[in-house]
């Protein structure tokens, strides 16, 4: 994959309108099946940060935001809270809620501390794996192997992975490790969208070591599968960068004085 054909992050008009075109939809797709606001809300705002709707740096307006998905205030406010506590959101004294940008240091320095988390996660698996286990994680992988973008892509691998690292028995190290997944999981549906033949990843070479019962060989898999992943979303945000610093001059020249 080459950064170079990856569209770069911004805040323009277009993608602000284009965004909130999203948004709408997103509400729509989600208007249903819920028995609670506050989680609708949440899925709907989660859903457009991780497929690019709502964009790094990008102001999140809570009376915006409530007219775009049909609701009050009060669940946008809940729901940013809880976006901020995932990661995605962060929240300033002037500008009120953005959507978080993540710098390349600090990429690197989430993908390092996700190999030592999911390293451990899989041994563990490995220590107790059964023919149960594989059966489903080879359903799971064909299932997110299907798809190709936005949330269902997202959560047909968080179910994976759930799985893979038995989340149901370790959930404190499952939420940890899954908070540091969402941090990225924006740049790694960015990476897969544009991504070529030669970084395509599916998850049955993963599957295979793991049903081989050989944990050294499953792990060297998993680690490999991450650092791979880790340098293709490095290379979008380095792109991205590169793209606002020479944006940033044209924008400080149509400036008023």
């Amino acid at each position: 994959m080459s950064a170079q054909n990856a569209a770069p992050v911004g805040t323009t008009a277009a993608s602000v309108d284009g965004g909130a075109a999203a948004l709408k939809q997103l509400a729509g797709q989600h208007a249903t099946g819920y028995r609670s606001v506050g989680v609708m809300v949440y899925d709907i705002l989660k859903d457009a940060i991780l497929n690019g709707a709502l964009l790094p740096g990008q102001k999140l307006r809570q009376e915006t935001l409530a007219e775009l998905i049909g609701v009050s205030r009060l669940p946008v406010r809940s729901a940013l809270i809880q976006l901020e506590a995932d990661g995605l959101v962060e929240f300033h004294d002037r500008r009120g809620a953005v959507v978080k940008s993540l710098s390349p240091a600090q990429a690197r320095e989430v993908y390092d501390i996700r190999v030592l988390l999911e390293v451990e996660a899989l041994r563990l698996t490995m220590a107790a794996i059964t023919d149960e286990r594989v059966a489903r994680l080879r359903e799971l992988g064909k299932a997110a192997d299907r798809q190709q973008e936005g949330s269902d892509f997202v959560d047909a691998r968080t179910e994976f992975y759930a799985e893979l690292y038995d989340a149901e028995q370790r959930p404190v190290l499952w939420e940890m490790i899954e908070q540091l997944r969402l941090k990225v999981g924006r740049y790694v549906l960015g990476w897969r969208l544009v991504g070529d033949a030669e970084h395509s990843h599916t998850h049955e070479q993963l599957i295979e070591a793991v049903a081989s019962g050989d944990a050294d060989r499953a792990v060297e898999v998993l680690r490999d599968h991450l650092v791979g992943v880790r340098d293709a979303v490095l290379e979008l945000l380095e792109a991205e960068s590169k793209a606002a610093d020479a944006a940033a001059p044209a924008s400080r020249a149509r400036t008023p004085r």
